[in-house]
């Protein structure tokens, strides 16, 4: 191949750590101007700003583990601390795949500046000892970096290479942060005889220029040249912010970036090989994959009785639930996302912990083990980010889960969540797409559930006495997806989850009694009962008092004036709130709200409510609906509107006089 031909002198370029780049201050070294900047002038207020974010491909012959031909990564971050919450900063990790050395960290420098008492420019270089390497699980290991002395106004600084073997792609390069940056640039090598689809993802201008440089090495024998390499450069300057959002999917869909995908390799007298894959060849890799399709037929030992046991079970929806609680109870989950069994299925087994590859390939293993169909199904879940399904590739994917078919429907199980109901599709992808690795080719699935609901149901029994305090009590049913979440939170913190749900609002609440029923039954809601008070605020002969209560619509979410992202609730919801309430004689009720219906232009969100006095006791009723997981940005504006008045009517009181 023409690729045999690449020389050492590349390799030798490459490994120079982050020499000066053109009009760049070199690294341990700073401008003072930088230490005494107090805000970002183009993103006023941020809590950090990058000043330099630059990143350098080569390719090179990898010699530390014979691999071949790979690449060699140089990245170099500088940046400046512009308030408390920006010391975040500073806690940096890096990330890489250590499996069989596929990528090693070689070179690794780091600076924290100051000004001293003097005005002076303090440089101190991170000790060896303060950086170090962390093994995660046997595929994955971080680079952390402790900064010394950093404080509001320093400016940190940390160089590294990264060796990739063996490996012809080329990182995607990300222009925007979740914190303004001043300056971005990637410079990427490519010699001739490789061929990529290069795609900018940005809105804002991006500069581009190239230059053809010779390569050093052996003349090509089939041709009589020597081979040539093109140096490509991407920059962009004074980015604003990417900042989080309300009910935000990944900020990777929103991130300004170029994407990189090699699509052909020129080989000995000039052929070209295709090297865009179908997910057809997706699917058979996948099988043959010692870390995939091969943990699957794994015979795991002191199984067979509990397989016997299993197969007695006559239903196969029960034998289902059954092998998918055990693996839930039995397996504790690290907290690491991948389609990857690094260790394999048995290694996991015997620990009774592992990443979700680990995990959810148990439980098909297991499930099919007792006659019960199930596949894997590969997802890049809500927070990861979209699935481009035009160019096939596993490492697009960060979770595997199982996909069983019982009769007419399928189940999506994970069972990395212990809270996790056979009949909720995981809240992390319902209402995407899954690849479902089934048959030779493989197909997309959407995963869509119209009928499993975020709901809730409050009803509220309360009196207000002539002082102005509120006592009684509520019961909350949560179904679908809130009892999900809730019995999640419940499990984790009782007492969060008391302040989460009971006792935030529009008035301070006190909780006297809490008592939380079917956290363990699927099939029926989280009953969540409690007894309560509350000082209710008052001016002069008015007392006012709110019944938008205990259903977690509060607060108004979507006050910014513009937005980046689409709304993605990822479900639909529902919501029902009653009330009655009791005044004291000798007062009265003034100025009712009035009985209202809110409607989105579209009717994807419908909100009533009804309220009626009698004497002293007024009855209210509120129903809110979303018939849609998802709002897109172009419909921002409208949709802000709506919560708007939304928001204002949840939150209109009630005025109590006295007569």
């Amino acid at each position: 191949m023409r690729c045999a031909l690449f020389t050492a002198t590349l390799f030798l370029l490459s490994t120079t750590l982050c020499v000066a780049q053109k009009g760049f201050p070199e690294p341990g070294k700073i401008d003072k101007a930088d230490l005494q900047m107090t805000d970002c002038d183009f993103d006023k207020g941020a809590e950090a700003v990058k000043l330099i974010d630059w990143g350098k491909v080569t390719y090179a012959y990898i010699l530390r583990n014979l691999s071949g031909f790979g690449t060699v990564y140089e990245r170099r971050v500088r940046i400046k601390v512009l308030k408390e919450k920006g010391l975040s900063k500073a806690n940096v990790v890096i990330p890489y795949m250590s499996y069989s050395d596929y990528e090693e960290i070689t070179k690794m420098e780091a600076w924290t500046y100051n000004l001293d008492d003097a005005g002076n420019v303090k440089t101190t270089k991170v000790s060896k000892s303060s950086i170090y390497k962390k093994s995660i699980n046997a595929g994955i290991s971080e680079m952390i970096i402790a900064f010394p002395e950093v404080k509001v106004g320093s400016v940190i600084e940390y160089a590294y290479t990264m060796e990739r073997g063996p490996a012809l792609h080329i990182n995607d390069w990300n222009f925007q942060d979740n914190i303004p940056v001043k300056y971005s640039e990637y410079e990427v090598s490519i010699p001739s005889f490789l061929h990529f689809k290069v795609n900018p993802m940005v809105t804002d201008p991006m500069q581009t220029r190239s230059e053809e440089a010779r390569g050093a090495g052996e003349l090509n024998p089939s041709t009589g040249v020597r081979e040539t390499t093109i140096k490509k450069f991407y920059s962009m300057q004074n980015l604003v912010a990417l900042r989080d959002e309300p009910y935000m999917g990944s900020m990777n869909d929103y991130r300004q970036r170029i994407e990189f995908l090699l699509t052909q390799v020129e080989v000995y007298n000039n052929d070209i090989v295709d090297l865009q894959t179908s997910w057809t060849q997706v699917v058979e890799g996948l099988k043959k994959s010692e870390y995939f399709g091969q943990q699957l037929e794994k015979q795991l030992p002191r199984t067979i009785d509990l397989f016997e046991q299993w197969k007695a079970i006559p239903d196969p929806l029960a034998r289902m639930k059954t092998v998918f609680q055990y693996v839930k109870e039995h397996m504790t989950w690290d907290d690491q996302e991948t389609i990857v069994s690094y260790d394999g299925v048995e290694k996991a087994y015997a620990a009774k912990t592992g990443n979700s590859a680990d995990i959810n390939l148990l439980l098909i293993n297991f499930l099919n083990q007792v006659k019960v169909k199930a596949d894997p199904i590969l997802f890049s879940t809500r927070k990861n980010g979209l699935v481009n399904t035009m160019y096939p590739g596993m490492d697009q994917f960060n979770m595997v889960m199982a996909h069983v078919a019982i009769g007419n429907r399928y189940y999506i199980l994970d069972a990395t969540d212990k809270s996790g109901s056979h009949l909720l599709i995981p809240e992390e992808v319902v209402n995407t797409n899954g690849f479902l690795v089934q048959g030779e080719s493989g197909k997309w699935l959407e995963v869509l559930d119209d009928k499993n609901k975020y709901k809730i149901f409050s009803a509220v029994h309360a009196e207000i006495d002539m002082n102005g305090k509120m006592t009684g009590e509520v019961t909350v049913n949560s179904s679908g997806y809130s009892k999900k979440e809730r019995c999640k939170a419940w499990a984790k913190n009782k007492d969060e989850f008391k302040k989460q749900y009971f006792m935030q609002g529009a008035v301070p609440i006190s909780l006297e009694e809490l008592e939380v029923n079917n956290v363990y039954a699927d099939s029926l809601p989280l009953e969540q009962k409690a007894k309560f008070s509350s000082v209710l605020n008052r001016s002069g002969e008015y007392t006012y008092f709110p019944v938008n209560l205990f259903a977690g619509l509060d607060k108004n979410p979507f006050i910014a004036e513009k937005r980046v992202s689409d709304i993605e609730y990822g479900f639909l919801q529902d919501f029902i709130l009653v009330g009655n309430y009791n005044i004291p004689d000798g007062y009265s009720f003034d100025a009712l709200p009035e009985n209202i219906s809110l409607l989105m232009p579209d009717k994807s969100i419908v909100f009533n409510r009804f309220i009626n006095a009698s004497g002293n006791v007024l009855n209210v009723r509120m129903t809110l609906e979303f018939k849609n997981s998802y709002y897109p940005v172009a419909d921002y504006p409208e949709f802000r509107e709506y919560y708007k008045k939304l928001s204002a009517a949840l939150d209109e009181q009630i005025i109590m006089k006295k007569k």
